[in-house]
This record gives structure tokens, C-alpha cells and sequence, in this order.
């Protein structure tokens, strides 16, 4: 990080979330705790925009296309989908004193209920 200070820092940055199942196949661990660690790993990224000062970062997560994985790999995503905005929501405070602003786009009535409500709230706070 110390490095990328003495640079110009982008104004926006895009991510894609991939390569969490091939983790997990590396691993041996279930896909969905592969899911698991790339999202610790994009709250770490996350962090490390803040503090270099990168105003908006994009992130890539699901893929209408992810639907078609297994049931348990599904469900699993949208557990954490849900978790994870519930914790962004409950850190509000952070959330107003650097001007975050989360946006959930694409054909959310694809999702499940709890997590549409989850992003939802998440969108009402920001």
C-alpha cells in the first residue's frame, strides 16, 4: 500500500468476483467457504481503497449465470449475499463518515426475498 501512495490513485476501481471455487477446489473446502474467503478478501481490498483515497469501487459479484451452480453453492451465496449487507448496514456510522454510497443493480427480483430486503436497506442508508 505504502508504494501505491507515491502513485496516482484511480478514482474508480472495478473487481470481479472470481476464482473463489477454484480456491476452494485447491483448498479442500466447500464452495461455499471458498465464497466465504473471497468476500473477507474483498472487505480487505475494500479497506485498502479507503485508505488510498479511491472514491468509487465497482464490484462484479453474481452472474444470472451463477443461478444455474448447484442448490447448497446457491443458497450459500445468498446467505452471504444477505450477512453481508446486514454488516454493512450495521456499521452506518462508517458508512456516513466517508459518504459511502451502495448500489445493488441488475434484475433483483431474481433474488430471495430476505436478500433483496437486505439490499434494500443497505440502498436506503447510503
Amino acid at each position: 500500500l505504502e508504494l501505491l501512495r507515491h502513485g496516482e490513485v484511480p478514482r474508480h476501481i472495478a473487481f470481479i468476483m472470481d476464482g473463489n471455487r477454484r480456491y476452494a477446489r485447491k483448498c479442500s473446502v466447500t464452495p461455499g467457504e471458498g465464497h466465504h474467503e473471497g468476500f473477507q478478501k474483498l472487505e480487505q481490498i475494500l479497506e485498502w481503497c479507503l485508505d488510498l483515497g479511491v472514491h468509487t469501487v465497482s464490484v462484479y459479484a453474481f452472474s444470472i449465470e451463477n443461478f444455474k451452480r448447484p442448490a447448497e453453492e446457491v443458497n450459500a451465496l445468498m446467505a452471504l449475499a444477505r450477512d453481508k449487507l446486514h454488516m454493512l448496514c450495521e456499521k452506518s456510522q462508517l458508512i456516513r463518515e466517508y459518504d459511502v454510497a451502495i448500489r445493488v443493480i441488475g434484475q433483483l427480483d431474481l433474488l430471495p426475498a430476505d436478500v433483496r430486503e437486505a439490499a434494500d436497506r443497505a440502498m436506503q442508508l447510503t
